[in-house]
């Protein structure tokens, strides 16, 4: 990722709407003074608010929800996600958001039951206090006419039981065209204001993306002034649009270790991430892209399903074991990326391979290889022999001699004649002879461990570690020779943990260490192993 290039403390440009991004303008400004305005009245009412895909109007929802309690309303939150439910799960996650105990009979859990249920419980609550309620719609254009007509009844019955109710529906432009015409649902009858959300205008998309990079941490601009403007030309005013232009164009920039970013980087990722580029190929061939679309989703479904089943890689490997040793160092040195580039990728592959996501810990973090990751996930690090690495059957990551600046790539299978490496962007396959002509004979390894697991374990230890480690332990003689697990690290434990030294190759020391915990880890089914059918 990007961050550490451009000094980021975390993505400027996600996906999902985040208030802590907001950037305000004059049109939110004023449709969150609006909405406020509506909140202090004590009759009900039903705001709508349109715009484009992309524009902003989830995170105003979202603005909106997170103000309302400070004008002493409460309110509620539904989206797509709400109206996939039937429409009783629909009206009783409403009951779980204001607070109102849910139905339990049967009886009460029918539409009719639930909008006068609800409206009836809010109105108690308001006779107790001046209390307003907000139901936020957001994509409100995915409603149907009947999910629409239920809203309205809710409406019209929170007003017959004096509870203050508004309602905030926010979708498409096409959900304006819809409520405007002739048949229109009857609750287009009940709204009060339509508030447009337009586009940015240049000046505020310039001001859009310093905003954001500001929010996350940034101390210099990564855009050129051509660079900025080319991506406000390309974002059209489109938030969304802005979002994915930047994010890849940052991405980009990373990749080939560019600290500028100018209008023709601009042209390369406006192409690989704009739909329109390539709207005119799929008119005119429409028929025949789909044939082929369908044709690669079965070889794609048929390559997945064995990758899965036979641990493969999904990228097929480049193969240079069929040239001379020298062709193969050549070419794997060419395939190398930049040092820096290819051991952020390495470690990044290696911890999606363990399912490890940056929520648990950074690549950053991981690529120091501490004793302790996180809590759970540990890494160690020395030097080997391929056929000791071998048994370990673990994907690991292999550093190179001082001539290739000791880059790192990725051990993902070894056989008795080749190894397979992922580079940071590419998997090759040489031959075992040629590869330690390169390889220092240094590796660096991850493994899941118990959190309970002290650093070191040796003989008269008891307690924490102890139940992890003898789950593992293969038992001296076989399985059929175990008994009841020894309480305390005792002499038969030792012994067996030199065996199991002396099977993977470490110093046969009696000692738990990093190393013999990795073999451990190792004896386990779960977690990524090394490719099958590599000779």
């Amino acid at each position: 990722m990007y961050l550490e290039t451009f000094g980021l403390r975390e993505l400027p440009f996600g996906d999902a709407p985040d208030p802590r991004f907001a950037c305000l303008f004059a049109r939110e400004r004023e449709i969150l003074a609006h909405v406020e305005y509506e909140l202090t009245s004590t009759t009900s009412s039903v705001t709508l608010v349109t715009g484009e895909a992309g524009v902003g109007k989830s995170l105003l929802c979202m603005l909106v929800e997170a103000d309302a309690p400070n004008h002493g309303v409460r309110a509620v939150r539904q989206a797509a996600g709400d109206y996939a439910l039937e429409t009783v799960a629909w009206l009783r996650a409403m009951y779980a958001g204001f607070g109102l105990p849910l139905p339990l009979s049967a009886e009460a859990n029918t539409e009719d039951h639930l909008v006068d249920g609800l409206a009836a419980g809010l109105g108690r609550i308001s006779q107790h206090g001046s209390h307003r309620y907000l139901l936020i719609l957001d994509d409100a254009d995915q409603l149907a006419d009947d999910d629409l007509a239920i809203v309205e009844r809710l409406l019209l019955a929170c007003e017959n039981d004096d509870a203050p109710f508004h309602i905030v529906l926010s979708g498409l432009p096409a959900l304006r065209e819809r409520l405007s015409g002739s048949s229109a649902p009857s609750l287009a009858a009940h709204i009060r204001s339509r508030l447009p959300m337009p586009v940015l205008n240049g000046e505020e998309s310039e001001r859009y993306v310093r905003h954001r990079l500001h929010v996350a941490g940034t101390a210099r601009m990564p855009f050129s002034r051509l660079g900025l403007r080319t991506l406000r030309d390309d974002g059209k005013g489109n938030p969304r649009r802005l979002n994915a232009l930047a994010h890849r164009a940052l991405e980009r920039a990373a990749e080939r270790g560019e600290q500028s970013i100018g209008e023709r980087a601009l042209g390369f990722v406006a192409r690989e991430v704009l739909p329109q580029h390539a709207r005119y190929w799929l008119r005119r061939y429409k028929k025949p892209l789909l044939a082929v679309g369908a044709m690669l989703a079965i070889l794609f479904v048929g390559g997945a399903a064995t990758w899965f089943l036979s641990g493969r890689s999904p990228s097929r490997p480049k193969n240079l074991v069929t040239v001379t040793p020298e062709q193969a160092l050549t070419r794997l040195s060419e395939a190398l990326p930049a040092p820096d580039i290819g051991k952020v990728r390495v470690w990044g592959e290696l911890l999606a391979r363990w399912q490890v996501g940056s929520k648990d810990t950074s690549v950053a973090n991981a690529i120091n290889c501490d004793a302790l990751i996180f809590p759970g996930f540990a890494c160690v690090s020395g030097r080997g022999s391929l056929d000791q690495l071998r048994r370990f059957d673990r994907p690991i990551v292999l550093e190179l001699d001082d001539a290739h600046a000791k880059q790192q790539v990725l051990l993902v299978g070894a056989g008795d004649q080749a190894v397979r490496l992922y580079l940071g962007g590419k998997y090759v396959e040489l031959t075992r002879d040629v590869f330690e002509h390169v390889w220092n004979g240094r590796f660096y390894a991850v493994f899941r461990v118990d959190v309970s697991m002290p650093g070191k374990l040796s003989r008269g230890d008891a307690g924490d570690g102890m139940r992890w480690l003898l789950a593992r332990l293969p038992a001296e003689g076989g399985p059929s020779a175990a008994t009841a697990p020894p309480a305390t690290f005792d002499r038969t434990v030792e012994a067996r943990v030199r065996a199991l030294q002396q099977r993977f190759g470490i110093a046969a020391d009696g000692v738990v260490g990093p190393e013999t915990m990795f073999a451990l880890s190792s004896l386990e089914t779960e977690g990524p192993h090394l490719a099958r059918g590599v000779p």
